[in-house]
């Protein structure tokens, strides 16, 4: 058996049965302040309560990642470890991630790398379960890193939400595109590029978005042929059913699996937010 440890972001959506389905071996919070209040995105966390106080906030509401100190006593305890995180052009993450394991190869020797995922929420998901997977066929480090990134580079993300107004605030997306979003009135289609958020499509009427979501799998090019799917949602679960269906008459996908949104990724998708990697 190996002994690579996968440690992850809470923005990888991770429950406690899923941590252990993939051998997870930490999960770094991130921190999210709503009207002077933090609140830690563990499993104290509920997400009910989080949208509550969202929607009651009247203020900026920000969110910040977990220290280099908490990711080196999380390599420090693996003692050999690859780390998944958020996108580093959306997050801090990725540089705490890294500081970390240079202290804690300084510290304590440790073997490690951390992975930018170039992307978020059902990305990262993907990705865990990916590492997971060329951890169980035995792949040496230099070679798992070397399959890691090349999957990276090929995987694609799209979102659709209700509410875009904390990405903009946030400096997430561009306020251009944010106000042409309001103003008329439509749903964003969303999704990554080179790790950077960008509008990719638009659609009128709640009955039309898994169609549109699909379309998006078919216009991004990429082949599928027994691919993972994976699709988040926050309080959305009737649209995240209808897109699986309809993602399943139409592309040859393996392992699918809807994930709960949990504390980051409800922050930013807000309620009824959907997003999907592949």
């Amino acid at each position: 058996m190996s002994d690579i440890r996968i440690i992850s972001d809470s923005g990888s959506d991770l429950s406690d049965e899923m941590r252990a389905e993939a051998g997870v071996e930490e999960t770094i919070p991130f921190f999210m302040n709503i009207g002077g209040e933090t609140v830690t995105d563990d499993n104290t966390l509920s997400v009910p309560v989080l949208l509550q106080k969202m929607k009651a906030c009247t203020e900026k509401m920000t969110s910040a990642c977990g220290s280099p100190h908490d990711w080196k006593e999380a390599f420090i305890k693996a003692g050999k470890a690859v780390a998944v995180t958020l996108s580093q052009k959306l997050s801090g993450s990725y540089a705490s991630a890294c500081a970390g394991l240079k202290m804690a190869k300084e510290e304590a020797g440790c073997e490690g790398y951390v992975f930018d995922s170039m992307s978020a929420v059902s990305g990262e998901t993907l990705l865990v379960y990916k590492i997971r997977e060329f951890i169980d066929k035995g792949l040496p480090m230099a070679e798992l890193i070397e399959k890691t990134e090349a999957f990276i580079k090929s995987m694609r993300t799209f979102f659709v939400l209700d509410d875009i107004s904390n990405l903009v605030k946030n400096g997430r997306m561009s306020k251009i595109t944010g106000t042409i979003v309001n103003v008329l009135g439509i749903k964003p289609i969303m999704g990554d590029r080179d790790g950077e958020i960008e509008l990719f499509g638009k659609v009128r009427g709640a009955n039309k978005i898994a169609d549109k979501m699909v379309e998006m799998i078919a216009e991004s090019g990429r082949v599928i042929n027994g691919d993972d799917f994976v699709v988040t949602h926050c309080n959305n679960l009737p649209l995240a059913q209808e897109i699986v269906e309809k993602a399943k008459a139409r592309f040859n996908f393996g392992k699918i699996r809807i994930v709960e949104a949990r504390g980051l990724a409800a922050f930013y998708a807000c309620d009824k937010g959907i997003v999907m990697s592949f």
